[in-house]
């Protein structure tokens, strides 16, 4: 039993826990932060992310210029999640709550 757990604990550490989180709206789910180009049609395309970036008050500007840039011009998921690392938990809850406010749903992904 001991080992079932250490191996356990070992592999939490390991693996760590999601560096952003997954977004979801109209059928569409995709990683914030991802490298895929569904990612920019899903947040880019329509405008959303500009929007999301807007409410998320907490976010000073430049880090929303580079949040926007990353996702929708460069398409670098990993500078995406070095910025999303850097911010304080409230700044990442106020981030996850902009996208809940324009119809996302957070870490949700459908069956089937």
């Amino acid at each position: 039993m001991f080992r079932i757990i250490s191996i356990l604990i070992i592999s939490i550490i390991v693996s760590g826990c999601a560096s952003t989180f997954l977004v979801y709206k109209d059928g569409k789910a995709q990683y914030f932060g991802s490298n895929r180009k569904e990612i920019q049609e899903l947040l880019c395309k329509t405008d959303d992310l500009k929007r999301v970036l807007e409410q998320a008050k907490t976010i000073d500007e430049l880090t929303r210029q580079s949040l926007y840039k990353y996702t929708c011009l460069e398409l670098n998921g990993e500078q995406v999640k070095k910025i999303y690392s850097d911010l304080s938990p409230e700044q990442r809850k106020d981030l996850r709550l902009a996208f809940r406010k324009e119809g996302y749903d957070i870490n949700y992904y459908p069956c089937g």
